[in-house]
């Protein structure tokens, strides 16, 4: 997917939405960056089912005229040729184009939610985290998804411009004849159109009383099928609570749906009556022009048929268009939360112009952080420096900051004050790209991706066979990888690929901490890397540690007290404070936070 071309905004509030005309313009230049032909496809497909509209009018008059006038068979025969061919050429152009708009339909549809996750992918991860940017987010696919309003968007544009053409041509035939018939029709089809959006209006009302309870309806309503829930379900005996939830919101949508028949009866009852009344006006005016002439000069009988065709099309290309407008209004104005969070700003990290050397050193400058949008500080005025080569662990009670160090090292986040110096200058000097591929990290929450074995610890594909085992044999699941068939062509999504594979917590936390060692970046990040592991196994990966990072710098985090002893230096953090920054063997002579951390856990392993 290449870049977004669509230039980004940097909005002062979240909850102020963009104008609709701001919208417009961001979905025109989003559907001509990710298909140019769609507009040319849009366009003909209404020119064709306008020509067939505005030809369907003429033909009864020109077949009367004909019948009139005497024409022998012969002329006759010709004629009802040309009307049948120059018919079955519109229809099928009308179809030609109408195929081709659904499928370049279907294309933008899918098209679009990856654009949407490309420009998720290109924010701060910061933002990310932003209480208020992930609620946008979700406003922003909530009317793809649910209401699939970009397809109804592109279908009722299509519908818009076919009435606008034929509402063209059927006022050309109408003034033609009579411009106060013109009037008059006008005058009644505004009245129906009004009763219409009234109804509208009490659609668009009602649709908005409904969207929190048909967003809590489908959330439980998928609950229940989800793989996830399913065991407790059965061992609590949740399911009939449940199916009481679930009728609860049905109540209310049973309630929205009376509202809206409601509402639709008293419209369509309305334009019935200006219907009829649209219908005699026509009918008399075009009767008073057969028979006499006091309404102007008299006209056939096919001109008769001509004005009754093109007054109904009238009534019915004007109700098309306006209607078509007001669902074309409905569906942007569901779309501006998606063309907010679209114009939002990207990448918003400083990125200097210095390529990062190798690691010599890393420091923490009075460093001070705190989460967005809230008050509670995270780390207080912190110092300290890693040198090349040494292994630190990284502990502190739950909350203490540990995971939000390596954040700020990976410029997932900005300090709020202080700096991060790599090999004594400031990161933010360096370049974005250049810098995060001196790092290499496994976080708690690692990902392991619906791809093969092999793409998912070499996504880059720059490992040869022989290394790619060799990884595989230091994390200790080589073996598990050469019982699989494909061996590392093996999927990992079972309910993408049939013959994927569903390996355990842990032996998936091997491939990620597989993955950062092949990587071969200057600095190792740890966060949690056996957090899914046994103890047994948990103590492999301990002693094999040194051989994993080589003699490159690395971070550790853990729970587990016993990976500190395999450490050079361990950063203990306090209330969002460093209270030390020694070696194993000289915090357990101290009493300390640490000691005591140490000597509860290995006591409980004891028992």
């Amino acid at each position: 997917m290449s870049r977004n071309k669509i230039k980004s905004t940097d909005q002062k509030s979240l909850n102020q939405d963009v104008s609709w005309s701001q919208t417009l313009s961001l979905l025109l230049k989003l559907v001509y960056e990710l298909d140019k032909s769609y507009f040319l496809i849009m366009i003909g497909s209404a020119l064709a089912q306008a020509a067939n509209n505005i030809l369907t009018i003429f033909i009864p008059r020109i077949v009367i005229d004909g019948i009139s006038a005497g024409w022998p068979w012969q002329r006759f025969v010709q004629v009802i040729l040309l009307i049948i061919a120059a018919k079955y050429l519109l229809k099928q152009l009308a179809a030609w184009f109408k195929r081709k708009d659904e499928v370049h339909q279907a294309l933008l549809q899918e098209r679009v939610p990856i654009y949407f996750a490309a420009k998720v992918m290109r924010m701060d991860y910061s933002r990310l985290e932003d209480t208020e940017v992930l609620d946008l987010k979700e406003r922003a696919l909530f009317p793809l998804t649910n209401y699939g309003a970009l397809l109804q968007l592109f279908q009722h544009s299509v519908v818009l411009l076919t009435s606008v053409i034929t509402l063209a041509g059927v006022i050309t035939i109408l003034i033609n004849f009579s411009g106060l018939l013109t009037l008059v029709l006008f005058v009644l089809a505004v009245i129906g159109l009004v009763l219409l959006g009234n109804f509208l209006k009490v659609m668009q009302r009602v649709q908005q009383e409904i969207v929190p309870i048909n967003r809590r309806y489908s959330y439980y309503s998928n609950t229940a099928v989800l793989p996830d829930f399913q065991k407790e379900f059965r061992i609590y005996d949740m399911s009939s609570l449940l199916m009481k939830k679930v009728n609860s919101y049905t109540e209310g949508i049973a309630d929205w749906l009376h509202k809206v028949y409601v509402s639709q009866a008293n419209a369509e009852t309305g334009q019935s009556l200006t219907t009829a009344l649209s219908r005699f006006a026509t009918f008399a005016y075009a009767a008073g022009r057969v028979f006499t002439s006091s309404l102007g000069a008299q006209i056939s009988i096919g001109e008769f048929t001509l004005i009754i065709g093109a007054a109904e099309n009238f009534a019915t290309s004007l109700r098309e268009a306006v209607s078509s407008i007001m669902m074309v209004a409905q569906n942007i104005s569901h779309l501006v939360p998606f063309a907010s969070f679209m114009l939002m700003k990207e990448r918003g990290v400083d990125s200097g112009e210095l390529a990062a050397d190798e690691l010599d050193s890393i420091s923490f400058e009075n460093l001070s952080f705190s989460y967005p949008n809230s008050d509670r500080v995270i780390l207080k005025d912190i110092s300290f420096t890693i040198r090349r080569g040494e292994r630190i662990s990284i502990v502190g009670l739950n909350n203490a900051g540990k995971s939000t160090i390596v954040k700020l090292i990976c410029r997932l986040f900005e300090p709020d004050s202080g700096r991060i110096l790599w090999n004594g200058i400031d990161i933010r000097e360096y370049d974005y790209d250049s810098y995060l591929e001196q790092l290499s990290c496994v976080f708690q929450d690692f990902m392991i991706f619906p791809f093969t074995i092999r793409d998912n610890v070499d996504p880059a594909g720059k490992s040869s066979e022989s290394a790619l085992w060799e990884i595989l044999d230091e994390v200790s699941i080589g073996a598990d990888v050469r019982a699989l068939p494909e061996q590392v062509d093996t999927y990992m999504d079972k309910s993408l690929y049939e013959e994927a594979t569903d390996m355990s917590g842990g032996q998936k936390q091997k491939l990620a901490i597989a993955r950062s060692i092949r990587k071969g970046a200057d600095l190792v990040i740890l966060d949690e890397p056996t957090a899914a592991l046994d103890p047994l196994a948990e103590s492999e990966v301990y002693e094999h540690f040194n051989e994993l990072v080589r003699e490159r710098t690395a971070i550790f985090i853990s729970h587990r007290m016993s990976s500190s002893k395999f450490c050079d230096k361990i950063l203990l953090l306090d209330g969002g404070k460093i209270v030390a920054f020694e070696s194993h063997e000289n915090l357990m002579r101290g009493d300390n936070l640490y000691r005591q951390l140490f000597e509860t856990q290995a006591a409980n392993y004891r028992k």
